[in-house]
């Protein structure tokens, strides 16, 4: 390996990663090929763990240099789809899916449905990933453009017989010269840009064509044409319009968890949203969005037929100059990768995300969760996507400590799920093996407790945890979560001033705006944690003040103080009663009473 490795040449290229059996573990793609393997071989500490897993199992080294960064990218996307590597992020059955073909090249085309683009001279469009709704689209456009689907027409045509087809009216009989040759290349190529997204035009082409046929007195024809008309424009009227700033584009969406994640793209043409793909992919746990993305858009842009003029994300890819340059050089058309801008785009962005979620939740959790609510997604995801989570944080707790002096340290812990309380798993802790006041000797024991019961099974572990305070509460934190289920757990910590992010590992703080909803969603539960802990400390003092004051009277047993305050509820309100209603409370007489007055008197009561 260090002979291959030192022997690469400094030109752009592909290189494969193989193990046992030649099997292709990974594929990469480099600028200078001889720099990027190379930087593979470093320090556990600076590769991660899903690079050392790769490097432990690599026993053969291949390359292939080409001319150009852009061509190594087009490479490593045909060779990821070809040997789907299990150390790369690649598209899930990425081979299976539906494509409408034309037979463009022949005199009469038909349409048929295939899996498998081939270059012979036909069109094809798609691939359509959800099947009901490509069912339901051929269901609409065979009444509208009633193509032919029989295999050999010529056959038809030398016998002048016209098939059961013509008579349902899913076909106009060119074959029987029920129409003309020139009349059905027309619609053929109406039916094409329909599929394209051209939609209004062919509306302004049918009108067009409609008014010849009226003027022309061919009203058989005209009737034909007006009733294709009505059934585009019908299906123009169900569709969602969007005031893009373009005519066209692609709102890419993606969700994950895990290894796993969804991409969903939304296609806008003509400023209406036309269908929704949806592509699966894997190996994604150790890659940022980012890397995803980038990933993601030169697998799936590098096989569509079409690709829009512009394509609108929420993170912007890795890499994005070279794969606009990519994509330039597959597309007619210059193509332009960017992040949402604007209301309307922000929105197309969120509802792409949440649908990616939507069904990567329904792939992956029970029947028992509830569905997630549009916010709850939007808290959610933001939260996810902001701190570089594996895991959608459905789950989260936080800790806080309230002490006044080192007096009556206590510590809470609330749960929110799907971004509402959930008490069931709300717990409180009195701190007891830290003398005086420290805050991070009282939160590790927190914590620590928590662990606890979570390796017991006594209670299920969060998808994040939040600290309520800053580096140091956060550190002392994970110390005590160390060698215990918690570990596994994302923790952060919440500074109060600038609501400052503070992240294991991360030199500095991430800071959001405030208005964001990642930031609502940890502010509500840091104040709930807030609250929960300030009433466990202030009915500490309270019963605190109680039981001195009492307890200093000679002669009052337990009994009779629990006595004196159920009848009259606190020390302000003993104080204010007469010896009478003090000595009638069974077991007190009016020498006690009087002894109790004394002792809860304004005096003492305000020391208590």
């Amino acid at each position: 390996m260090q002979r291959k490795i030192a022997s690469l040449p400094t030109l752009p290229g592909v290189y494969l990663f193989k193990g046992k059996g030649n099997e292709v573990l990974y594929v990469g793609k480099a600028k200078r090929l001889d720099q990027r393997v190379r930087s593979h071989f470093q320090s556990p500490d600076q590769i991660g763990p899903k690079q050392v897993a790769l490097i432990r199992k690599v026993q053969d080294l291949d390359f292939i240099a080409v001319d150009s960064e852009g061509d190594a990218l087009l490479l490593e996307a045909t060779l990821v789809r070809e040997h789907q590597p299990p150390y790369n992020i690649r598209l899930k059955d990425d081979k299976r899916y539906p494509y409408i073909r034309v037979s463009w090249q022949e005199a009469y085309p038909r349409m048929s449905l295939v899996r498998r683009i081939e270059r012979d001279g036909a069109r094809y469009f798609g691939p359509y990933t959800e099947v009901k709704a490509l069912r339901d689209l051929l269901r609409m456009t065979q009444t509208i453009f009633p193509m032919r689907s029989c295999h050999d027409i010529d056959a038809h045509i030398a016998a002048h017989r016209e098939c059961l087809d013509f008579h349902i009216g899913r076909c106009t009989g060119p074959c029987i010269a029920m129409q003309s040759h020139a009349d059905y290349r027309a619609m053929v190529d109406q039916f094409c840009d329909f599929l394209a997204g051209k939609r209004e035009d062919v509306v302004r082409r049918l009108q067009a064509m409609q008014a010849d046929a009226v003027a022309r007195l061919e009203y058989e024809r005209a009737a034909r044409i007006r009733d294709q008309t009505r059934g585009i424009e019908s299906i123009l009227a169900r569709q969602r319009m969007v005031d893009l700033t373009g005519p066209e584009a692609d709102v890419v969406g993606v969700a994950r968890e895990g290894e796993a994640a969804c991409a969903v793209i939304l296609k806008v043409r003509e400023r209406r949203v036309l269908s929704r793909d949806v592509r699966w992919l894997q190996g994604t746990e150790a890659a940022d969005e980012a890397e995803i993305l980038r990933s993601f858009l030169t697998l799936y842009y590098t096989r569509v037929e079409q690709i829009p003029g512009s394509v609108l994300l929420e993170v912007e890819p890795h890499e994005l100059n070279l794969l606009e340059q990519v994509l330039a050089t597959i597309s007619p058309t210059p193509v332009r990768v960017r992040t949402a801008r604007g209301a309307v785009e922000r929105a197309l962005v969120r509802t792409a995300r949440r649908n990616a979620s939507l069904l990567l939740g329904r792939e992956s959790e029970g029947d028992g969760d509830r569905p997630l609510r549009p916010n709850e997604f939007d808290e959610a995801l933001e939260l996810q996507r902001e701190l570089g989570l594996t895991h959608l944080p459905r789950r989260i707790r936080c800790f806080d400590v309230s002490t006044i002096q080192g007096r009556h340290t206590v510590a809470s812990m609330v749960t929110f799920r799907d971004g509402s309380p959930f008490k069931t798993e709300y717990r409180r802790f009195r701190i007891e093996s830290v003398p005086g006041q420290d805050d991070f000797a009282s939160m590790s024991e927190a914590v620590a407790r928590h662990a606890a019961r979570v390796e017991a099974g006594e209670i299920e572990p969060a998808d994040l945890i939040v600290i309520d305070g800053g580096v140091g509460q956060l550190e002392a934190a994970r110390q005590a979560a160390a060698g215990s289920p918690l570990e596994a757990v994302p923790f952060i910590g919440l500074a109060k001033r600038l609501e400052e992010i503070m992240i294991p590992g991360r030199p500095d703080s991430l800071l959001l705006p405030r208005r964001s909803p990642a930031v609502k969603l940890l502010m509500r539960i840091r104040d709930e944690a807030h609250r929960f802990a300030i009433g466990y400390h202030r009915a500490l003092r309270t019963k605190a003040a109680r039981v001195s004051a009492l307890d200093e009277i000679p002669g009052l047993g337990p009994k009779r103080r629990a006595l004196l305050l159920r009848k009259f509820g606190s020390l302000d309100r003993i104080r204010r009663q007469p010896v009478e209603a003090i000595a009638s409370v069974p077991g007190i007489g009016p020498r006690m009473a009087e002894r109790i007055l004394r002792g809860v008197g304004p005096t003492n009561g305000t020391a208590a």
